[in-house]
């Protein structure tokens, strides 16, 4: 690897650490021989500065789907409190024949009770001056105590289809199991970015459903036994979210800053996110 700068390269060691920035050298290895895992060796004329580059270009892509995946986050949250209090009560989270058993009910309310306790927000504090019973505040206060990944989990075990498919329509997704699939998987990458985890060229667990709507725009894949399925790496996410955010009601600059972002980029760094070579032609990208 050429290092330019002996000053500048140990200070990003210092300040990122030498573990975190190898993933991000990984890519200009030269390939390994056989039996190895790894070459640790670069391809020749590699240098930091690329290594760096690609580590600030996937800081800010994590920033900019981070906000991004907040405002789904709040859309769905405002949505489903909204339908499941008209429907089922002000204390609707209260009652556990409107769920799923799998969603293990009274642990989820014991987390809940315990976020309460332990919260300073001014919303809580007024409830609980106020009020003795429920322990509990109203549905729309509590479910500003929840996690993403918690939320996603009272959205999947919600017996009423008929709020599924409300929240569906308002999202632009065509089914519940969709809508749960996908709140799943974006759940997920945001804990990748708020914890600062890699991003650029992530796989995730769990891949995101087929989505008919947007079979012209998303990457498909094949399984072990040979069926189409959702590719897995980032691109697909980024589809989801240019789509999703198609259906806010206030202007967003989320396209076009991410488009600025990736076209910062050769294509190589693209292809290891799951961009296909005609993804900017693709109808999404051009909206």
């Amino acid at each position: 690897m050429v290092v330019e700068s002996a000053e500048e390269t140990k200070q990003w060691l210092e300040t990122v650490g030498y573990y975190r920035l190898s993933a991000y050298w990984l890519p200009f290895e030269a390939p390994p021989k056989p039996g190895y895992a790894r070459s640790k060796a670069f391809v020749e004329g590699t240098t930091f500065a690329q290594v760096a580059e690609l580590y600030v270009f996937d800081r800010r892509l994590r920033v900019l789907t981070l906000e991004t995946i907040e405002r789904i986050e709040v859309h769905v949250r405002s949505r489903w409190t909204y339908y499941m209090s008209h429907a089922h009560g002000s204390h609707a989270h209260l009652d556990h024949k409107l769920y799923e058993g799998g969603l293990n009910h009274a642990e989820q309310l014991v987390r809940l009770a315990r976020s309460v306790e332990k919260s300073e927000e001014t919303f809580i504090l007024h409830y609980k001056a106020k009020y003795s019973q429920p322990y509990s505040p109203p549905l729309w206060a509590a479910t500003e105590l929840m996690t993403f990944g918690e939320l996603s989990k009272w959205v999947q075990a919600t017996k009423d289809n008929s709020i599924k498919s409300k929240l569906g329509h308002d999202l632009g997704l065509p089914t519940k199991e969709i809508v749960e699939s996908v709140l799943q998987v974006l759940a997920y990458v945001r804990n990748i970015c708020a914890h600062h985890g890699r991003l650029w060229n992530r796989r995730t667990v769990k891949r995101l459903p087929k989505i008919k709507r947007f079979k012209s725009d998303l990457l498909y894949a094949q399984d072990a036994r040979g069926r189409q399925v959702s590719d897995n790496k980032i691109y697909n996410v980024l589809v989801v979210l240019l789509h999703l955010m198609e259906r806010q009601r206030t202007d967003s600059s989320f396209r076009d800053r991410l488009l600025d972002l990736l076209h910062t980029q050769p294509p190589e760094n693209l292809h290891s996110m799951g961009f296909p070579k005609d993804w900017a032609n693709r109808p999404v990208w051009k909206t």
